[in-house]
């Protein structure tokens, strides 16, 4: 097998998964898709950021801009732009990006400061971005019985923690 082709699989098994697990939520009927906030997009993002990072620059592009074409073809070029903006404003999990996002203000309700990621974890090549506060979007992804938040109080969920963070503009 090609590793393009892996991937692609991985990516397949992923959304097949997810799709069981959102079809499964009690809220189910209240999610709607739309760019930007369409969890099978946030799965193909994912993979073909990491592509990119590996060195298969063309075949990850082409994955997110394929899934964008087909759901969302007047957004290809927002896309084309958050591809190049993810590329370079990226940051690594370390203790001291904790220790900013603290210093940035970012602690919610009741000293809980929040990651929420683009996927269902565990994926080494998550998106994460920081949380101000735990408000309706953030908390329903809770009653899906997802792992999309990570509490950074909690020490045991940021020791294995891997993918990458950046600042959404609202």
């Amino acid at each position: 097998m090609d590793q393009n082709y892996d991937y692609i699989h991985e990516l397949r098994n992923r959304q097949m998964a997810l799709r069981a697990k959102i079809e499964a939520s009690s809220i189910a009927g209240e999610i709607k898709f739309d760019y930007g906030k369409d969890y099978y997009q946030e799965e193909a993002r994912c993979t073909g950021l990491r592509m990119i990072r590996e060195g298969m620059n063309l075949e990850g592009e082409n994955l997110i801009l394929e899934y964008t074409k087909e759901y969302y073809p007047k957004y290809v070029e927002d896309e084309k732009k958050w591809i190049g903006k993810m590329m370079h404003d990226l940051n690594s999990i370390t203790p001291t990006l904790i220790d900013n996002l603290i210093a940035e203000g970012y602690i919610a309700l009741q000293g809980y400061i929040a990651l929420q990621s683009n996927v269902e974890l565990p994926n080494d090549h998550a998106l994460f971005y920081p949380i101000r506060e735990l408000n309706v979007n953030s908390t329903r992804i809770l009653f899906m019985d997802s792992d999309l938040l990570v509490n950074l109080i909690q020490s045991d969920s940021i020791d294995n923690l891997s993918g990458w963070v950046y600042y959404r503009s609202e």
